[in-house]
C-alpha cells in the first residue's frame, strides 16, 4: 500500500516533469518542448536522474531547519525566488552565508515592499541585492537554487507560520539538470527587473 510521504514523492515529481516539458503560448495553449535535447517521450521519472531527493512535510518535520541547514552550508552562490520571505531564520542565515563570501540574490512578490513583517529592507541593508516583482500577476514562485547543485521547492513560503503551523512541504532535488532550470528561470526573472 503506498503511504502519504509516497504519494507526495510521485504527486511532486510529476509536478516537476510537467513543468520541465511544457510551456504555454501567448493564446494559453500548452506546448511540448524539448526537454535535455530529448524530444519528450511521455514523463516518466527516469527523465531525471537525480542525485538526491529529500521531502518535509510541515509542521511534523521542521522544514526551515533543513532550509537553514542548506544555507549554512552553501559555498558559492544562494538565489531565492520567494512568494513571501518573513522568516527572521531564514533571513539570517541568507545573511550569514553572504558574509562567508557566498553570493546571495533574492527576488520578492511586489507585495514584500510594504508588508509588515517582510525581510526585504534588511537584506537590503544587510547588502543582499533584492528585487521586487512588478508586473501584472502574482510572483508565487518558491524555490532557490544552492550552488547550482541543489533546488529547494514546493509550497513553503519562508514564513513562520509556514513552518510551525501550516501543512507545507518542502522538497529538496540535488540534480544539475533541475538545477539549471530553476537558474535558467531565475536569471529571467532577476534580469527583467530594474530595482
Amino acid at each position: 500500500m503506498i503511504k502519504k510521504r509516497e504519494w507526495a514523492l510521485i504527486a511532486s515529481l510529476i509536478t516537476l516533469l510537467i513543468l520541465l516539458i511544457t510551456t504555454y503560448t501567448k493564446d494559453g495553449a500548452i506546448q511540448f518542448r524539448r526537454l535535455f535535447n530529448e524530444p519528450p517521450s511521455g514523463a516518466n521519472i527516469e527523465d531525471i536522474k537525480g542525485d538526491s531527493l529529500q521531502i518535509y512535510f510541515c509542521p511534523e518535520d521542521r522544514c526551515e531547519d533543513a532550509l537553514v541547514s542548506l544555507i549554512a552550508n552553501s559555498k558559492k552562490n544562494i538565489n531565492v525566488a520567494m512568494y513571501i520571505l518573513t522568516s527572521r531564520d531564514s533571513a539570517y542565515a541568507l545573511v550569514d552565508a553572504a558574509k562567508r563570501g557566498v553570493e546571495v540574490r533574492v527576488y520578492l512578490n511586489n507585495d514584500q515592499r510594504n508588508e509588515k513583517y517582510s525581510k526585504a529592507g534588511f537584506l537590503r541593508k544587510k547588502g543582499i541585492p533584492v528585487k521586487l516583482h512588478d508586473h501584472d500577476g502574482l510572483m508565487h514562485n518558491k524555490f532557490a537554487i544552492i550552488d547550482e547543485e541543489i533546488v529547494a521547492t514546493g509550497s513553503f513560503n519562508w514564513t513562520a507560520s509556514a513552518d510551525t503551523r501550516n501543512d507545507e512541504n518542502l522538497v529538496l532535488i540535488k540534480n544539475k539538470q533541475v538545477s539549471e532550470a530553476y537558474k535558467k528561470k531565475f536569471d529571467a526573472l532577476w534580469e527583467r527587473e530594474r530595482q
